[in-house]
């Protein structure tokens, strides 16, 4: 694009000159131009001077020009640079089985993963791309089941309609940990420079290299989901139970039900304004059912219009699972992720027990993220099965539940409370699209016995004690805010209490410290690159404050935890969680003194 950049600064034209340069897309080109004439100088720069660090989770940020943005650009240069560390890392392995690419229905998404497959294919890696829109989980499940060198999937996820990302998965079918994500971000400044043949994405139409596994792994993936269903399926199908689904402008409307078919679920109630894929996502401001009513509020509607009990929703890339059931009094309980996370791990130890009643309960394994609900840890107590905590993140649940099942143990289970459960093994991360005919299916039964899946948590909890959490989070997008808080937090040294509430023990996963281990060092790995602080008090319950990974985002968790022979009250048990909530947020978060947005309602 002809353009001749006048800044006032020579530094930042000469930047704007080589953005111009390299870039071939007309769209980004424009919108650039269009921030010189506006004189958004400062902005700009920023965009021009810094890059997207890749991470553990990959690539997400907002679309648009620049190297800090996704794009074109970025996209062919973090795919130049993978592909040079595959051939590196494992030459003849990825060069015969290749790599699998999928993409959601985001604007840009399509042409994204294309040029991804572009970069790859011109190194001579041979590349699975998908021809059409994917849940997350395909690409997960590909990569494990056709013994692939690695997987990328463009989404980002539950993010804005303004946001994208590129999420990498390893040869063992799981996101990728370190050393990895460093030596990938290595390669990709080693191999920024573009040339002409990377933007023809035409070329993949005539490559002997480029295939489309789309219907293999459909088929495939829903004959191994057959492995969930337990006991009679035509109980479900004769069930009265109406269950309303949404996909929240995603992609998950046919491959749901999909899933309904294969368990002999009824069809489910659709959510007309929803079903269909949109990337601007119109009736939501964010496409999050984690985010609770707000997000449900069609489906409720849709739900209430055809009396359907039930509400189960996916996220646009269709990994993550949402739940909610309308109570006799009308109103309606949307399950948080611990709570869900608590129901489906007791089906998965029910399920399994049903169909391998011979396999001893100290071979079976589950696996929580470190901020979820202690709820598996009380619940493998008392039935005999093992359970262990990691860092947030599916990449860490995923690479141990391998290396348990490597040692002999069968993983069941495994999930973090941002509504992400991984049932059984099939797929290597989060997966929506299986969990939720899981979830249906046992709902359908409870039914057909006249329960409920509230009731049913109830019997949870009179069985292994009351687990109550209550998680959120503030906003803040000034990073060196988050770097003064947390300093703060534990300067001069670590707190002793927090208001009225004493601490006995401080866990600090930045610093790698830990009071409650005799050397003080904590047992999950240290990661300098996340806040995270965890406080156990006197009273017995847990808080935790960390960042987020892939939003601007910090996240607080609370849990009050009781016996089941202590006999307490629900009632009372919230009131303290409440109070000592409240308390968290006003002694170390301090909203109004860091000036730290809520959580939009």
């Amino acid at each position: 694009m002809a353009c001749v950049p006048n800044t006032g600064s020579e530094d930042l034209d000469t930047k704007v000159k080589e953005w111009l340069h390299i870039d071939k897309n007309e769209s980004t080109c424009t919108d650039l131009v269009h921030m010189i004439e506006e004189g958004k100088y400062e902005e700009l720069d920023a965009l021009l001077s810094n890059r997207m660090a890749f991470g553990t989770a990959g690539l997400r940020a907002r679309m648009g020009p620049g190297y800090a943005c996704m794009n074109d650009v970025t996209i062919i240069q973090t795919s130049q640079g993978f592909g040079k560390y595959l051939l590196e890392a494992q030459e003849s392995f990825v060069k015969k089985n290749g790599v699998v690419i999928g993409f959601d229905a985001r604007h840009n998404s399509s042409r994204f993963a294309k040029l991804a497959a572009v970069a790859l294919v011109r190194l001579g890696i041979p590349v699975r791309l998908f021809s059409a829109i994917t849940p997350t989980p395909f690409v997960a499940y590909a990569v494990r089941k056709y013994s692939l060198a690695a997987g990328i999937m463009v989404t980002a996820s539950h993010n804005p309609k303004y946001d994208n990302g590129y999420k990498v998965y390893w040869s063992n079918g799981a996101q990728i940990i370190p050393p990895h994500d460093r030596n990938i971000a290595e390669h990709i400044l080693q191999n920024l420079e573009i040339d002409a043949a990377a933007w023809d994405v035409d070329m993949l139409d005539s490559s002997k290299l480029r295939s489309d596994p789309f219907q293999e792994v459909y088929e495939n993936y829903y004959k191994d989901v057959q492995d969930y269903v337990v006991g009679d399926k035509s109980s479900n199908t004769t069930s009265s139970l109406k269950i309303t689904y949404t996909p929240m402008h995603g992609v998950g409307q046919e491959f749901m039900a999909k899933s309904f078919q294969v368990f002999g679920l009824n069809e489910f109630v659709s959510v007309p304004e929803q079903s269909e894929p949109d990337p601007e996502f119109p009736t939501v401001a964010f496409p999050n059912p984690e985010e609770g009513k707000s997000a449900l509020d069609l489906a409720m509607k849709a739900a209430d219009n055809s009396n359907s009990n039930v509400i189960i929703a996916n996220d646009p890339d269709a990994d993550r699972l949402a739940c909610a059931e309308k109570s006799s009094s009308g109103s309606w309980k949307v399950f948080n992720g611990n709570e869900l996370g608590a129901i489906l791990g007791a089906v998965a130890f029910e399920n399994f027990k049903a169909t391998h009643p011979d396999v001893p309960n100290e071979k079976l394994y589950m696996v929580a993220s470190t901020v979820s609900s202690k709820f598996l840890k009380s619940m493998s107590k008392k039935e005999g099965f093992l359970f262990e905590e990691c860092l947030t993140g599916f990449k860490w649940m995923a690479n141990y539940a391998l290396k348990k099942v490597a040692e002999g143990y069968t993983c069941l289970f495994a999930y973090e409370e941002s509504i992400g459960y991984m049932y059984g093994m099939n797929v290597l991360d989060k997966d929506g699209i299986s969990a939720g005919p899981v979830l249906a299916a046992y709902a359908t039964k409870l039914y057909n016995s006249n329960t409920t899946l509230e009731q049913y948590l109830e019997s949870l909890y009179s069985r292994y004690g009351y687990h109550i959490s209550s998680d959120s989070y503030y906003l803040c997008y000034h990073p060196p805010t988050v770097e003064k808080m947390f300093g703060a937090i534990r300067s001069p040294d670590y707190p002793a209490s927090c208001g009225e509430y004493r601490i006995v023990d401080v866990r600090d996963v930045t610093k790698g410290y830990d009071t409650s281990t005799p050397d003080k060092k904590s047992v999950l790995p240290t990661d300098p690159t996340c806040q995270m602080l965890t406080f156990t008090f006197a009273n017995g319950c847990v808080a935790t404050l960390r960042t987020s990974g892939t939003e601007p985002k910090i996240k607080y968790y609370t849990e009050i935890i009781s016996s089941p022979e202590a006999e307490a009250k629900r009632g009372d048990l919230e009131i303290e969680l409440e109070k000592l909530k409240d308390t968290v947020i006003e002694t170390f978060l301090k909203p109004q003194v860091y000036d730290l947005k809520p959580k939009p309602k």
